[in-house]
């Protein structure tokens, strides 16, 4: 089977995250996916829990994080041989504090000895502390911290479940992140070594205003005043950006250069919050609109 049969045989995993990472798309990543069809190349600085990697449909993918833990674990994933043991360790896990416990001090570790990637022991120790903790702690501070994820009413699904599903998933995500590049880089860098041509693409989702100053790695007012200027420099590439509707977003993408699609999404506490996709150019939500190579952007 070729790469491009795969590719389009590919479904989007029934988890939507290869980490619960805090603040993810999984709810409107194929919104994401609408506005990005029809490039050929796709750059993602800022990759999280990668959400909306399956909904792009460009033939190359180049998806960078400065969270190396995240990076590694989408890296062994894809691994020809790597991927199939990640699975096959993570099955057979069992669902236990004391798992938990070993993998969050080890993957404490890995943070001030960081191994060369692809590396199967520190997949595995991340995997165990993301989908076996709370949900939505990835890439945050506390990532790290807090006990095994367990409900003591019959409310929602089970935590153990959730981590076998989560397992489960890492089939179709090992054929997703086979069609990715992966490094792991300052996003201003990144975005200096992306071309401004037809057919590429960029999308960003940069920690939000506010509440992103709970990740690890965090983004200042003024690294979204930079960010804003840098991605109005593209006059030829599709750029697509997701945000909260943030005041200082308003300011900072507002005028003839930028169209917002407004979206119902939902935060941390499950709660509906306006999101928004910003465009340099038309929304490609409606039937029959053009794609980015067929369209003069602002």
């Amino acid at each position: 089977m070729s790469l491009d049969q795969t590719r389009e045989q590919t479904a989007a995993p029934a988890v939507g995250a290869i980490a619960p990472w805090f603040g993810s798309n999984r709810l409107l990543a194929p919104a994401v996916g609408q506005e990005l069809a029809g490039c050929g190349w796709v750059g993602v600085p800022f990759a999280g829990g990668m959400s909306e990697l399956a909904h792009i449909k460009a033939s190359r993918l180049l998806v960078n994080d400065l969270h190396r833990a995240v990076v590694n674990l989408a890296t062994v994933a894809a691994h020809a041989v790597l991927g199939p043991r990640l699975y096959r360790r993570l099955r057979r896990l069992p669902f236990h504090p004391d798992i938990l416990k070993q993998a969050q001090l080890r993957c404490r570790a890995w943070q001030t000895a960081e191994p060369e990637s692809p590396d199967l022991d520190w997949a595995v120790d991340y995997f165990v502390a993301c989908w076996m903790g709370r949900s939505g702690k990835s890439g945050t501070l506390s990532e790290f911290n807090g006990g095994l994820a367990i409900r003591w009413n019959a409310n929602g699904g089970g935590s153990a479940t959730r981590y076998q599903s989560a397992v489960r998933s890492l089939l179709a995500w090992r054929m997703i992140c086979a069609r990715c590049d992966f490094v792991v880089m300052d996003a201003f860098a990144f975005l200096d070594r992306c071309q401004d041509s037809p057919g590429h693409g960029i999308y960003c989702d940069p920690p939000f205003p506010g509440s992103g100053d709970n990740y690890r790695h965090r983004f200042l007012e003024s690294d979204h005043r930079r960010l804003a200027g840098r991605l109005a420099e593209y006059r030829h590439a599709r750029v697509v950006c997701r945000f909260y509707d943030h005041p200082l977003i308003e300011r900072l993408y507002r005028g003839d250069r930028w169209v917002w699609r407004p979206m119902a999404g939902r935060n941390q506490r499950n709660a509906e919050t306006p999101e928004v996709l910003i465009l340099n150019g038309p929304s490609l939500a409606q039937a029959g609109a053009p794609t980015p190579s067929q369209i003069a952007l602002f």
